[in-house]
């Protein structure tokens, strides 16, 4: 049987078949394996393990703070008014994220340098304290605004009860 691959010596002694060179020649282009780079970057980025609550949509990571995506909470000291009343709404809004994270183990995606999507038990983390009205929607997409919007309508969290 005859071996009709063409094989090229490089370094070393070492043999490569052409295909071989071929795939990192494209590779090293980005051609064909733009995709594959991808994958790779994403999975990369993941952040998984127990998270500190900073505020209502702040948490922080092997000592970095990171926001939630799609969700813009009070700060801890912010004060908020309902009716004529002013209350510590920043503290309550950090008290219901702790109770809800506290010692379990967060899977997170960076999406930017500070910015990450968790999910808790395979729920949108950030989804979770938009409906629970302690945090406003910051981004434009149907699931936060619709989350959002059901927060108003029932009076939960910062919103006032009509």
């Amino acid at each position: 049987m005859v071996n009709n691959r063409i094989k090229i010596k490089g370094v070393c002694g070492m043999r490569y078949s052409f295909a071989f060179i071929f795939a990192i020649f494209f590779c090293v282009y980005g051609l064909p394996c733009t995709g594959i780079a991808e994958d790779l970057k994403k999975e990369s980025k993941q952040l998984i393990g127990v998270f500190k609550v900073v505020d209502g949509s702040s948490l922080s990571f092997d000592g970095k703070i990171y926001k939630l995506y799609g969700a813009q909470g009070p700060a801890f000291r912010q004060k908020c008014k309902k009716g004529a009343l002013p209350w510590l709404c920043g503290a309550a809004a950090k008290k219901f994220l702790l109770q809800k994270i506290d010692g379990l183990v967060l899977r997170c995606g960076l999406r930017e340098a500070t910015v990450i999507q968790c999910f808790l038990k395979g729920r949108d983390l950030s989804l979770v304290i938009i409906r629970a009205g302690w945090a406003v929607a910051s981004i434009k997409s149907k699931a936060h605004k619709k989350a959002e919007a059901y927060a108003r309508k029932k009076g939960l969290g910062l919103w006032p009860k009509k």
